[in-house]
Protein backbone atom coordinates (compact mmCIF):
# COMPACT_ATOMS: atom_id res chain seq x y z
CA UNK A 1 0.00 0.00 0.00
CA UNK A 2 2.66 2.45 0.99
CA UNK A 3 3.92 1.97 -2.81
CA UNK A 4 0.78 3.14 -4.23
CA UNK A 5 0.74 6.36 -1.92
CA UNK A 6 4.29 7.20 -2.92
CA UNK A 7 3.30 6.90 -6.64
CA UNK A 8 0.49 9.02 -6.30
CA UNK A 9 2.48 11.46 -4.36
CA UNK A 10 4.77 11.55 -7.11
CA UNK A 11 2.43 11.97 -9.43
CA UNK A 12 0.46 14.81 -7.90
CA UNK A 13 3.84 16.87 -7.36
CA UNK A 14 4.87 16.36 -10.97
CA UNK A 15 1.04 17.53 -11.96
CA UNK A 16 1.34 20.47 -9.85
CA UNK A 17 4.99 21.30 -11.26
CA UNK A 18 3.49 21.00 -14.69
CA UNK A 19 1.04 23.16 -14.36
CA UNK A 20 3.03 25.75 -12.64
CA UNK A 21 5.56 25.84 -15.31
CA UNK A 22 2.97 26.49 -18.05
CA UNK A 23 1.40 29.03 -16.39
CA UNK A 24 4.24 30.54 -15.42
CA UNK A 25 5.96 30.32 -18.98
CA UNK A 26 2.30 31.81 -20.90
CA UNK A 27 2.25 34.42 -18.37
CA UNK A 28 5.48 35.69 -18.72
CA UNK A 29 7.24 38.73 -20.58
CA UNK A 30 10.40 37.76 -22.66
CA UNK A 31 12.47 39.02 -19.83
CA UNK A 32 10.83 36.86 -17.63
CA UNK A 33 11.04 34.44 -20.03
CA UNK A 34 14.62 34.59 -20.32
CA UNK A 35 14.99 34.92 -16.12
CA UNK A 36 12.57 31.78 -16.03
CA UNK A 37 15.26 29.73 -18.29
CA UNK A 38 18.52 30.80 -16.18
CA UNK A 39 16.19 29.50 -13.03
CA UNK A 40 14.83 26.14 -14.46
CA UNK A 41 17.55 24.03 -13.03
CA UNK A 42 17.11 25.13 -10.22
CA UNK A 43 12.92 24.31 -10.00
CA UNK A 44 13.95 21.03 -11.62
CA UNK A 45 16.42 19.93 -8.18
CA UNK A 46 13.65 21.30 -5.91
CA UNK A 47 11.42 19.32 -7.28
CA UNK A 48 13.52 16.12 -7.15
CA UNK A 49 14.11 17.09 -3.72
CA UNK A 50 10.45 17.47 -2.90
CA UNK A 51 9.59 13.98 -4.57
CA UNK A 52 12.83 12.21 -2.43
CA UNK A 53 10.92 13.64 0.83
CA UNK A 54 7.64 12.52 0.05
CA UNK A 55 8.78 8.88 -0.75
CA UNK A 56 10.63 8.66 2.40
CA UNK A 57 7.51 10.14 4.77
CA UNK A 58 5.57 6.92 3.01
CA UNK A 59 8.50 4.74 3.67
Amino acid sequence: MSMNVSSLCKGVAVGISAGMVTYAITNATSSEKRRFKSNTMKAVRSVGSMMDILGGMFM
